[in-house]
C-alpha cells in the first residue's frame, strides 16, 4: 500500500485515505481493538494537508500538533467522543507497525504510545476551549447547540437569518479569537512543496554566468563608466555616450534609423530600449548609481563584478523592479508595467514545476492573470480585454526577452528555464524562506520518498535522484526497493523501484 502523498491531488489522496481506513477497520475488528473511524480519516487529512503526506511517519510532535491544534481547530466531535481519540490514534499506531506500514523513520511504537498517554488530559482540555475553534468549526457547534442539523439547508439559512437579525446571542471576544485562528490556520505566505529539480552547483553556475549576456554588458558598462559620466538635466545619458554604448555593448539598438529613403534623426538615449533597460537593470542591481547628475560605479559593487555568478544573482533580483524600462510607459502601458515582479514570479515558478517547455501563449496568459490579479480589477467590457490583453502580450514577450538575455530561459515555440535560470531562481527562492528541495537533502529518505519524488520529477532530475540514492545506500537500496514494489499499490512505484532494485 502507498504511504507517501506529499503534495498528492484531493481526489488521489481521498481514495487512498478511504483505502487505508478500510483495511485498519478490518484489523481494529480481527484484534477487537474498538476504534473510531473518523478519528483516524481525520488525523489523515491533518498528515495530508497541514502536514508532508507520510502516512506512516510519525513523531510525537506529530501526535502532539494534531491533537491539540488540528483536532481542536477544525474536528467537530460530540464531547461523550473525546476519550476514544487517543485510544483510536494508539490503535492507527499499532496497526501500522503490525501491517509492515510504518516508515523506518517513524518514532518508535513505545514512544508515540506514551506521548499519546500524555497527551489525553490537554487533549480533553483542548476541544473544550472554544478560544481554539476554527470558524467553521465555531458556527458548526453553535448550530448542534441549538438543536440544528447543519446539513439541512433550510434550517442552516433560517438560524444565518437569526443571526444576521440579531436573535442569536454571540460572544463578540470569542469570535474575534475564533477569526483569529482562522485566520492563522490559512496561513496565506505558506507556500506548498516545490518539485524536486537538479540544481547546479555553484561552480557550475559561475560558469554559466560568466557567459550570460547581462553580465558581460553590466561589466563592460561599469568599466566604461570610469569615475562616471554626465546625464542630461533629465536624468539620461547623453546622446554621444550612448551611441558608443551601443557599438561597445552589441546592443542591436539603432541610432538614426533609416526607413525607406529617410533618415529619422535619434533625439533621445531614451529612445534606444535595450541600452536604455541594461541602465536601469544596472542601477536596480546595486553596480550603478547616479550622484549629483553623474552615473558612476557603486564602490562597494566590486567584489559582487569580479563574481559572475553575484553579479548575475544581483541582475535577477534586480529584474523585478523593472517594470517601467521594460514596459515604458505612457497611454499604451499594459497592466504588466504595474505589476510587473508578479509577472516575473508567475512565469518564472510555472516553468521551474513545469515538467515539460511551456508554450508561450501559456506564459502570457499567467502574466496577464498575475498582473490582474495583483491590481485587484479586470477590464469591464470585450473591447478593453482585448485591448489590455495585447498590450500585456507585448510586454509579456519584452520580459520574456530580458529572461532569455540573462540566460535564465531558452526561448523558441516554447519556453524552459536554463540550468543557470533553475540556479537563480532556487536561490532567490531560498532568500525568501522557500524551501527548495535537493537531491543531496533525499539521499537518507526511504524507498518509498524516493520513488514517489522521482515519479514527480522531470525524467532527468528523477534518473540523478535514483542513482545518485542507490550509490549513497548500496547496502540496502535492493532490498528497500523490492520490499517497496511488494508493498505499493501505485503501478508507477512499482515500475520504478524495480527498475533500480
Amino acid at each position: 500500500m502507498r504511504m507517501v502523498y506529499t503534495s498528492a491531488p484531493d481526489d488521489l489522496f481521498l481514495s487512498a485515505r478511504q483505502r487505508l481506513v478500510r483495511r485498519f477497520d478490518r484489523w481494529a475488528r480481527r484484534h477487537r481493538r474498538p476504534v473510531d473511524l473518523f478519528v483516524i480519516e481525520a488525523l489523515l487529512d491533518h498528515r495530508w494537508s497541514d502536514g508532508d503526506g507520510l502516512l506512516g511517519r510519525w513523531q510525537p510532535e506529530d501526535l502532539e500538533g494534531a491533537l491539540l491544534d488540528w483536532f481542536p481547530r477544525q474536528v467537530t466531535l460530540p464531547p461523550n467522543q473525546w476519550v476514544s481519540v487517543a485510544p483510536t490514534v494508539g490503535a492507527f499506531v499499532d496497526f501500522l507497525f503490525d501491517q509492515d506500514l510504518a516508515d523506518r523513520r517513524c518514532a518508535d511504537r513505545q514512544l508515540l504510545h506514551a506521548a499519546l498517554d500524555k497527551l489525553a488530559d490537554p487533549f480533553a482540555d483542548a476541544m473544550a476551549d472554544q478560544s481554539r475553534y476554527g470558524l467553521a468549526k465555531f458556527w458548526t457547534t453553535r448550530m448542534l447547540d441549538e438543536g440544528i442539523d447543519p446539513t439541512d439547508q433550510v434550517a442552516a439559512e433560517r438560524f444565518i437569518a437569526d443571526l444576521h437579525a440579531g436573535r442569536v446571542a454571540v460572544d463578540k471576544d470569542l469570535l474575534n479569537q475564533v477569526m483569529a485562528n482562522h485566520l492563522l490556520g490559512e496561513d496565506p505566505d505558506r507556500h506548498p512543496p516545490l518539485p524536486l529539480v537538479a540544481v547546479p552547483d555553484d561552480d557550475t553556475l559561475r560558469g554559466l554566468a560568466a557567459e550570460s549576456v547581462v553580465v558581460r554588458r553590466m561589466r563592460e558598462l561599469v568599466r566604461w563608466l570610469g569615475d562616471g559620466r554626465t546625464l542630461t538635466s533629465t536624468g539620461r545619458l547623453r546622446l554621444a555616450d550612448a551611441r558608443e554604448l551601443v557599438a561597445l555593448l552589441d546592443t542591436g539598438d539603432v541610432v538614426d534609423p533609416v526607413i525607406g529613403d529617410r533618415v529619422f534623426k535619434t533625439g533621445s538615449s531614451d529612445e534606444l530600449y535595450v541600452l536604455t533597460v541594461l541602465v536601469a537593470w544596472a542601477r536596480a542591481a546595486r553596480v550603478v548609481r547616479v550622484v549629483k547628475g553623474r552615473l558612476v560605479p557603486v564602490k562597494s559593487a566590486a567584489k559582487v563584478l569580479a563574481d559572475p555568478l553575484a553579479l548575475s544573482r544581483r541582475a535577477f533580483t534586480g529584474l523585478f523592479e523593472l517594470g517601467e524600462a521594460v514596459c515604458g510607459g505612457g497611454w499604451a502601458e499594459s497592466v504588466l508595467r504595474w505589476r510587473f515582479d508578479e509577472a516575473v514570479f508567475a512565469v518564472t515558478m510555472a516553468l521551474y514545476i513545469a515538467p515539460e517547455p511551456l508554450e508561450l501563449d501559456e506564459l502570457r496568459e499567467l502574466a496577464y492573470q498575475a498582473a490582474c490579479d495583483g491590481l485587484g480589477f479586470t477590464p469591464g467590457t470585450e473591447e478593453q480585454e482585448r485591448s489590455w490583453r495585447r498590450l500585456a502580450d507585448n510586454d509579456t514577450d519584452r520580459l520574456l526577452d530580458q529572461l532569455a538575455t540573462l540566460g535564465v530561459i531558452d526561448r523558441g515555440v516554447a519556453a524552459a528555464l536554463t540550468p543557470m535560470g533553475v540556479g537563480l531562481l532556487a536561490g532567490h527562492l531560498r532568500e525568501l524562506g522557500v524551501t527548495v528541495p535537493t537531491i543531496d537533502q533525499l539521499l537518507e529518505e526511504t524507498a518509498e520518498v524516493v520513488v514517489a519524488t522521482a515519479t514527480g520529477s522531470p525524467p532527468e532530475t528523477a534518473t540523478a535522484l535514483m542513482h545518485a540514492w542507490c550509490a549513497r545506500n548500496t547496502a540496502t537500496a535492493s532490498s528497500e526497493l523490492r520490499a517497496l514494489a511488494d508493498r505499493t499499490n501505485d503501478v508507477e512505484h512499482r515500475r520504478l523501484a524495480l527498475a533500480y532494485a
